[in-house]
């Protein structure tokens, strides 16, 4: 029981994030405000989030561990297709990416792809990484995180995420475009 108001204490902060975002700005939303509108106390807020930047990565967490638990996503490229879809569609991802710096929104989400990518990579060839596909990883993911900053800012307007998604893929060499473990990945991501 524990574990599930703690899921359902954590949603509810991130979701009042998002809401405010949406209607204010990444830059006007304050700890502040998320306690009033969440109706919790700033002890609550701090046993889940260390501030407003931890509300970045944790919101994008979410997002990317919902599209790769998606019925529709079973490789890597439905993975691609649907974080696009995912940032096309939902407003405050736009400015979420106004944040700069090394606790930018663009940061967050290239290390956490880049960590969960590398986890599904390795869990589909049943071996870690070399040094050389560390490298491939990092720069896909790289340049990952600046297409979808572009993505949800209107950028490549003419694409839908499907053939934006498998742009993406095509790019990849056949190796990298792998199968998703599900269950393995539900594992590793419980074990963090």
């Amino acid at each position: 029981m524990v574990n599930t108001m703690n899921k359902w204490t954590r949603k509810r902060i991130l979701d009042t994030f998002t809401e405010l975002v949406n209607e204010h700005g990444y830059d006007a939303v304050t700890i502040q405000m998320i306690l009033e509108k969440a109706e919790i106390g700033k002890t609550t807020f701090y046993r889940y989030f260390r501030n407003k930047s931890d509300l970045l990565y944790g919101h994008y967490e979410d997002l990317y561990d919902a599209a790769v638990e998606d019925e529709q996503c079973n490789d890597v490229t439905d993975l691609f297709i649907l974080l696009l879809k995912i940032t096309r569609e939902n407003p405050e991802e736009l400015s979420m990416f106004d944040t700069i710096g090394y606790e930018s929104y663009r940061e967050f989400i290239y290390k956490y792809t880049y960590a969960r990518g590398k986890e599904i990579l390795e869990t589909a060839w049943k071996r870690e990484l070399t040094e050389k596909e560390k490298f491939h990883v990092a720069f896909f993911c790289g340049g990952g995180a600046r297409i979808l900053e572009e993505y949800a800012c209107g950028k490549y307007r003419n694409m839908t995420p499907e053939e934006a998604g498998k742009a993406v893929a095509s790019m990849a060499s056949d190796r990298y475009r792998v199968t998703i473990d599900k269950p393995a990945y539900r594992k590793k991501k419980t074990k963090r």
